[in-house]
């Protein structure tokens, strides 16, 4: 394959989401457990919040008129009482976060009054109302609290338990099955041989689907096999989505084009990124059902930066998640970067003191400092030493 053949990144993308059909089902989980979750349905409030009225500072509940003209030097004396209700002439004292004692209608600033003997001299007019969060002020009964679509974080649960709500309803997370192949990859703990490789590209993707949202499940090494493969994909098709590691590529042992297009279709194989060209989309179709599958390939690299851009998308499109957003930075380039013109490569760098030095993608992680990646556009090919990069940080 010609990368000049080769369709976009945004190109296959596109195309592939498009087969990709957030999921419908749902379940309800504890607050302790919806964290980073997507609602699946309004939540309503059950009650006002605040559900009394509430003072926001300390000071003395008072009813507004009595303060009237104070201020510049003139006061108004007010009798301190500990039990309501607060009628004219007299005041009692509040903290923030309590109620409004009945009878008041304001609350007087603690450093706005001088208290001396049961009474207290009021030096600052206040407003009916002042310093007081009235009952529904924030959220009244039965509003709109949270949208379907809500992504929610730790400050919106906790607004949600102030509401003395304890269950929501979320979108499941998808079910994605990672399945590694390749006669050369061997289980993890066993003896290696020259030739054979560890099968550690399963457990990354099965990593990184995590962190996008999704739930994994990580399948057994596949040899090359197409009837194996097939067989593994019609088991698969009971999850929302397929991701498939190695035999993408165009040697006599790269299968997955064939197994994935004898269950369904192909929609794209090979696209103008690098590392990660000879990954593939499509799907299966089994009694019906569509399961959209990826076809990464097999190099470590390859696969890595191909579950960066279409996994991740994948997932958190399946899941009702937004975009990811990952922090991006600035830095200076310590050496020149070359990539071939026509595609968009993404390459690893080492960012100390502000410069970034290119970097093997899974190579001399033993350094300091701060590790990123430089996607480099379709557009260009060279960045020379001493330019300003962004460096994205996608883990």
């Amino acid at each position: 394959m010609k990368h000049i053949d080769l369709p976009s990144v945004d190109r296959a993308l596109a195309s592939f989401l498009e087969i990709v059909e957030p999921l419908k089902r749902t379940m309800t989980v504890l607050l302790e457990d919806a964290d980073d979750r997507v609602l699946s349905k309004d939540i309503l409030a059950p009650m006002d919040y605040p559900h009394y009225d509430q003072c926001i500072l300390d000071g003395y509940a008072v009813q507004a008129a009595d303060t009237a003209n104070c201020g510049a030097g003139s006061t108004k004396e007010l009798s301190l009482i500990t039990e309501g209700p607060v009628n004219s002439g007299f005041c009692m004292t509040a903290h923030t976060g309590s109620a409004l004692p009945p009878g008041a209608d304001a609350l007087l600033r603690l450093e706005a009054a001088t208290e001396s003997a049961g009474r207290i001299l009021a030096s600052e007019e206040v407003t009916k109302g002042k310093w007081i969060w009235p009952r529904g002020g924030g959220i009244r009964e039965g509003s709109i609290v949270n949208r379907e679509g809500m992504h929610l974080k730790p400050t919106d649960i906790a607004m949600l338990a102030k509401l003395g709500i304890s269950r929501v309803e979320v979108y499941e997370k998808p079910q994605v099955l990672i399945v590694p192949t390749g006669d050369e990859c061997i289980r993890r703990g066993d003896e290696i041989a020259p030739g054979f490789v560890y099968e550690t590209n399963g457990l990354m993707c099965s990593l990184l689907v995590k962190r996008y949202g999704g739930s994994s499940t990580l399948h057994d090494i596949v040899p090359d096999n197409e009837a194996l493969l097939r067989d593994v994909l019609l088991k698969g098709a009971s999850h929302d989505l397929i991701v498939t590691i190695g035999g993408s590529s165009a040697g006599g042992r790269d299968l997955m084009e064939q197994a994935v297009a004898s269950m369904g279709e192909v929609l794209f194989h090979g696209v103008a990124l690098h590392p990660g060209n000879h990954m593939g989309t499509g799907f299966v179709k089994i009694a019906g059902k569509r399961t959209p599958v990826l076809f990464l390939p097999g190099y470590t690299e390859s696969c890595a930066v191909a579950a960066f851009t279409f996994v991740d998308a994948a997932v958190r499109r399946l899941g009702h998640l937004p975009p990811s957003c990952h922090p991006v930075h600035q830095a200076e380039l310590a050496e020149r970067m070359v990539t071939s013109l026509g595609m968009r490569a993404v390459r690893k760098v080492n960012i100390q003191d502000g410069k970034a030095r290119p970097i093997k993608l899974l190579g001399e992680s033993a350094l300091s400092g701060r590790f990123g990646y430089v996607v480099v556009p379709e557009d260009r090919a060279v960045f020379e030493r001493g330019e300003f990069v962004e460096a994205i940080h996608f883990e």
